[in-house]
């Protein structure tokens, strides 16, 4: 019998992603300066609603990190004009974080949105007063039961929004860590030094086309 291999959300297929796996963390993170304080406000929130508007307000933020890293003038795209469904996209768009990510981050977006527009719903346990959330939780399963691996907080019969803090939290987690890829590659494609290469290489290319079609 074939022993099943886990699978990792944080590792990717290598023809559906630029960056597969992460790199070593060659810079110093800030983790602790800006995240512990969102994580002590959520831990006291009793009602899933505010949970998951707060949670989703705190990952939006590490999106827009995440694309200020790549995007040169960053500014232009990423401010208040442009809402959260067009950022996922953009992270989809440019394939450079696993393609599961995207999916993750559009299920908790989903979430948020059912919250925040339907006012029969303050719990996951009224799921039944929507006609979007039950679907939106299936999906939140799926992808839990995927990656179960990573996965830390919620159990069999615990509340639903450990699940939802599970995906959550792997998203932030996953998007700081391969921002670390992105910086780590602009910063080497903006170097002189590359661009000369890419002049290089396009000459012997052409001398080759040219050779070809003599």
């Amino acid at each position: 019998m074939k022993k099943k291999i886990a699978i990792s959300v944080y590792i990717s297929d290598k023809r559906k992603c630029l960056f597969p796996e992460q790199f070593d963390l060659w810079e110093r993170s800030d983790w602790n300066d800006d995240l512990p304080p969102f994580f002590k406000r959520l831990n006291k929130i009793e009602d899933d609603r505010s949970f998951v508007i707060l949670a989703t307000s705190v990952l939006e933020y590490q999106i827009d990190r995440f694309l200020k890293a790549f995007i040169p003038n960053h500014q232009i795209l990423i401010n208040d004009k442009m809402n959260l469904v067009t950022k996922i996209n953009l992270i989809r768009a440019f394939n450079l974080i696993p393609e599961h990510f995207p999916d993750m981050l559009d299920n908790i977006r989903n979430i948020r949105n059912d919250f925040a527009h339907n006012l029969k719903i303050d719990n996951f346990n009224d799921a039944n007063e929507s006609e979007k959330l039950p679907g939106h939780i299936e999906e939140m399963r799926r992808l839990w039961y995927k990656f179960q691996n990573d996965m830390c907080y919620w159990q069999e019969d615990k509340p639903l929004r450990l699940m939802f803090k599970d995906i959550w939290r792997v998203c932030v987690e996953g998007l700081r860590v391969f921002e670390s890829n992105v910086r780590l590659f602009r910063q080497e494609t903006e170097k002189k030094e590359f661009i000369n290469h890419l002049n290089n290489l396009s000459k012997e290319l052409r001398n080759t086309r040219e050779k070809a079609e003599m």
